[in-house]
């Protein structure tokens, strides 16, 4: 739809809307930025400066002037100006020597209600529809460039048998021109002829050198394992990180280890040749040793049975599973009774035993 004058049958209806605001405005009379502005602030008829003007200074007076005039648009000639834009396109219609309204057009409704304001008519606005439109007419624009290129249809054999003919011919007349007995300025500007492998030639192009470095030569392909005794548990053979061990190497490497004896001391357990930690004060050195006791005999078990058993155990010979197993316990009592300084060591060993008897039963 063109832009066309405004009507004061327009102007007329919508007066007879807002003069006075009693319910809302039908919504194809409004502008679309003014409706979104009901939408979102959730405006009401009940607030008609909030309701028909936007923010400004004067919107309040404007209003009070919009309820209260009684012209008509048919009493006077309709005196409007039109203000361009390059986004909406506003006709500034006089009410009253002191009000005017404000329209908006749109494509498809024509010119709808957007603000009420007080005059003067603003600058840069026409007082005929056309001077406005000429102000932002399509006219001011240069025409965008849509160049054609006309491509010559040649054929394709003939494209294709072009490529070639003129290398052998071309490759005599640089040969000549390059005569090392020619000190003229044409065999200078001949050298820049003589360029091989150019996307026009058959010609290949040479391939890059790479350059050495200082070295290279003496650096092998192959990686070096350096064996670490220091970080290997089996010295014989020797690890290499990039191939895996076979199994019957990893079986020959577990019998190693289950064959060996336990020099090893296990942790908190006292050793005199380590002294690096000596100025430590020990937190172990206070607890008392772990020694059965009849006392510490469970009610349901008669102390006879745990002298049979310990008589037992004295008698067999100590190999180095019980060696290891005799040292957990010490360990393990001996962390549990830092826990308790509350009791004395008879009554810890008692309730430790007791709490590994009564562990054991729930198995």
């Amino acid at each position: 739809m063109t832009i066309s004058a405004i009507s004061p049958a327009t102007v007329h209806v919508i007066l007879d809307y807002v003069r006075p605001l009693t319910g809302p405005v039908p919504p194809h009379l409004l502008s679309r930025p003014l409706l979104q502005r009901h939408h979102f602030l959730s405006l009401s008829p009940d607030d008609p400066a909030d309701y028909l003007a936007w923010p400004s200074p004067d919107r309040s007076h404007a209003v009070q002037l919009l309820q209260e005039s009684s012209a008509s648009p048919h009493d006077l000639p309709l005196l409007v100006h039109y203000l361009p834009d390059p986004q909406n396109f506003q006709a500034h219609v006089r009410i009253t020597s002191e009000l005017r309204l404000i329209f908006l057009w749109d494509k498809s409704h024509g010119w709808q209600y957007h603000n009420v304001a007080l005059m003067p008519f603003p600058p840069n606005t026409y007082s005929s529809l056309d001077d406005a439109l000429s102000a932002f007419s399509p006219d001011d624009f240069l025409p965008e460039q849509n160049p054609s290129y006309a491509v010559k249809e040649e054929d394709d054999d003939s494209y294709w048998d072009a490529y070639g003919q003129d290398d052998d011919s071309d490759r005599h007349r640089s040969s000549g021109l390059l005569d090392p007995n020619t000190s003229s300025e044409d065999a200078y500007w001949a050298q820049y002829s003589n360029i091989q492998g150019s996307g026009d030639s058959t010609l290949p192009s040479p391939l890059p050198t790479k350059k050495k470095l200082v070295g290279e030569s003496e650096l092998q392909s192959t990686r070096i394992i350096v064996p670490s005794d220091d970080l290997q548990t089996n010295h014989v053979e020797l690890y290499n990180p990039l191939e895996p061990p076979p199994p019957e190497s990893l079986a020959r490497r577990l019998e190693e280890l289950s064959s060996q004896n336990g020099t090893v001391s296990p942790l908190f357990e006292d050793d005199p040749q380590v002294d690096s930690n000596a100025a430590i004060p020990q937190p172990f050195e206070n607890v008392p040793p772990l020694t059965s006791s009849p006392s510490t005999a469970s009610p349901s078990q008669p102390s006879s049975h745990l002298s049979d058993l310990h008589s037992q155990a004295d008698a067999a010979p100590i190999t180095t599973e019980q060696h290891l197993l005799s040292n957990n316990i010490k360990s393990l009592y001996q962390l549990w009774a830092l826990t308790r300084q509350d009791i004395s060591a008879e009554q810890a060993k008692e309730l430790f035993l007791a709490r590994a008897r009564q562990a054991l039963e729930e198995l």
